[in-house]
């Protein structure tokens, strides 16, 4: 049992990092005090199922995830537009909609988004992450704010840029714009090239 429940915690503070959550987050989204999810990281508290199905909700993982041995890896992974997955970063809190696209999960340092950026409920607030962030514009326009400086990128213009910087992307013209983001994460890539 102690293995499992060693295996949940790590597990759930693993996957809570590459969302790029707080333990704060995820209380508010599930309801729960930030207490118990770091108890429940720490392995002080075995969770009961109904609470691991919603922090697994929250995380956007299946609750198998939890308890795997092994993880399959398939050489292959398909998202139909009727699975679409939404997931939950840094990036909600200031208005930001992400999309998980296919994703390989041996590749677990490279996630693929759709972002959406609604005028109506973004704000301008300065973020950073751990990382790189590639991003082309699909649809619509961004202002785009790095640091200090601010450009506006519309439809087929791309960014790349190391994700310590403080940056924001609002929408231009008060039109949703449509963005496709890769974020590389450098500790999952190193730690992905120390176990291959």
């Amino acid at each position: 049992m102690a293995d499992i429940e060693i295996k949940i915690g790590e597990r759930v503070r693993k996957i809570r990092n590459e969302r790029g959550l707080t333990l704060q987050d995820v209380a508010n989204f599930t309801g729960f005090s930030k207490a118990l999810i770091s108890q429940i990281e720490n392995n002080i508290v075995m969770p009961p199922i109904n609470t691991l199905a919603k922090i697994a909700k929250v995380l956007n993982v299946k609750m198998t995830y939890f308890f795997e041995e092994e993880i399959n890896h398939h050489d292959y992974y398909v998202v139909k537009q009727d699975e679409k997955k939404f997931i939950f970063r840094e990036g909600v809190k200031h208005g930001y909609m992400y999309e998980e696209l296919a994703k390989m999960k041996s590749f677990d340092y490279l996630d693929w988004l759709l972002v959406t950026i609604k005028p109506d409920k973004c704000d301008d607030k300065l973020f950073s992450h751990e990382g790189y962030e590639y991003m082309y514009i699909v649809e619509g326009g961004i202002t785009m704010k790095m640091g200090n400086e601010v450009m506006d990128l519309v439809a087929g213009d791309s960014i790349a840029f190391n994700s310590k910087i403080p940056h924001a992307a609002v929408p231009m013209d008060d039109q949703t714009a449509l963005v496709l983001s890769a974020h590389l994460k450098i500790e999952a890539l190193q730690e992905f090239i120390r176990n291959n």
